[in-house]
């Protein structure tokens, strides 16, 4: 690798973790919204790793700590939401959480499997909405940005999600549909903002934001190349070569936040 890359890679992995600590404006919040949406997916995922891989701390660590990380989330959205419409979808969301909640609490079967992906699909959409709801308040173009990038994590972990589904014979109909659903969102996501480092003045300029892009590309090629409905891949195995590219879409998002917020 590059020192000029070595050094854009190092300074995103020192911001990673502290950029988002408080919620002081339209990005903030966006940023830590979609973040539910991919901590959603993954527990949903983690539900099911941790119920036929019981012996794997790792994951059982990772599955605790986003349900923790969920809870604190809702609640900072809901003191800091910017009106009180989107503070009652907060509320509804909550709801929905603590269903999903009370499902995962109890004992791995493959019924209740079930019922968590329909769950955390169902929640991704209210989390969604909310985002929505938020960017009709706002022009700025961080956060037409940050809400792509940040899909980015969430569809790679939701394709993840129905790949393992998948691969362990959970019965639910949507389990097919919702993985080509996810790789064809992948792709659309890079392809839009491969456009923007293309076309956009400020952006076509930025050597961070290029060398993510093509990070992400690269990532997500290894992805599409190995992980299909016949493939043999081991779940685990699975599990890292998607969690690459989820960090590298991890990455974009925070230079993204950097960029604008800095």
């Amino acid at each position: 690798m590059k020192i000029k890359q070595y050094l854009f890679l190092l300074l995103a992995i020192w911001t990673l973790n502290g950029i988002h600590a408080q919620i002081n404006n339209f990005d903030d919040f966006i940023i830590k919204n979609e973040e539910l949406k991919m901590l959603t997916v993954r527990i949903a995922k983690n539900y099911i790793m941790t119920g036929v891989l019981p012996a794997n701390k790792k994951i059982r660590a990772e599955y605790e700590a986003d349900q923790n990380k969920f809870n604190d989330i809702i609640v900072s959205l809901t003191e800091k939401a910017p009106n009180e419409e989107i503070e009652i979808e907060l509320q509804k969301l909550s709801l929905s959480w603590m269903m999903l909640d009370r499902i995962i609490k109890r004992k791995y079967d493959i019924l209740a499997a079930s019922k968590v992906l329909d769950y955390s699909d169902k929640m991704v959409e209210e989390i969604d909405n909310i985002t929505n709801m938020v960017m009709k308040t706002t022009k700025k173009k961080s956060v037409r940005l940050l809400k792509a990038s940040s899909d980015g994590r969430m569809y790679s972990q939701r394709l993840l999600l129905y790949y393992i589904a998948n691969k362990v014979k959970i019965r639910n109909k949507n389990v097919k549909i919702r993985f080509e659903d996810s790789k064809e969102k992948l792709y659309g996501i890079i392809q839009l903002l491969s456009k923007e480092a293309e076309t956009d003045p400020d952006l076509k300029a930025d050597e961070g934001f290029q060398l993510y892009i093509d990070m992400i590309k690269d990532s997500y090629g290894k992805v599409r190349k190995t992980l299909t409905l016949k493939a043999k891949v081991h779940a685990l195995t699975a599990n890292l070569i998607v969690n690459q590219l989820t960090e590298n879409f991890d990455l974009l998002t925070n230079m993204i936040y950097e960029k604008f917020n800095g």
